[in-house]
């Protein structure tokens, strides 16, 4: 089997894992602090701005892996997720991407690492001032694009 395999199934299981032993994947509850709440095109979509505490709790079992989103950076402030939910109320499987705006104008992207329930990137929110969040979504073949802002005081 190959390296490449073996990575993959280790973080299918360790996804698994989450989904039936982490506090933060069962029923409503969800960690870090509430950003927005809206319904766009049918889909639920909420934005949790997590502290690296709970940031630790989310991947725990996923150090040291290299998955789209995390970061081993000094400079991660924080960590961005988003739950989505379709018009059933269940999470939806898709691939999601965040292009942030900082206060001074630089811009960085991001894809998400993908957790069960929702979907997540490390963030780097150091300055004081308005943070731009606009996201992009690939579900089922339909894009999906939102905008959202979080301000560091």
């Amino acid at each position: 089997m190959s390296t490449k395999m073996k990575k993959m199934i280790a973080v299918i299981a360790v996804t698994l894992l989450a989904a039936f032993v982490h506090p933060a994947f069962a029923g409503e509850q969800y960690k870090g602090l509430l950003i927005a709440e809206k319904t766009l095109e049918g889909y639920a979509l909420r934005y949790s701005l997590l502290n690296p505490d709970e940031r630790k709790e989310v991947v725990k079992g996923m150090e040291g892996m290299k998955m789209p989103g995390m970061s081993d950076s000094p400079d991660v402030t924080h960590h961005l997720a988003l739950y989505i939910k379709g018009t059933d109320g269940k999470p939806v499987s898709g691939k999601i991407g965040f292009n942030i705006t900082n206060p001074d104008g630089t811009a960085f992207k991001t894809m998400t690492m993908g957790f069960p329930g929702g979907y997540g990137a490390d963030v780097m929110f150091k300055a004081k001032g308005i943070y731009k969040i606009r996201m992009k979504a690939v579900i089922a073949g339909k894009t999906i694009n939102d905008e959202t802002s979080f301000e560091v005081k």
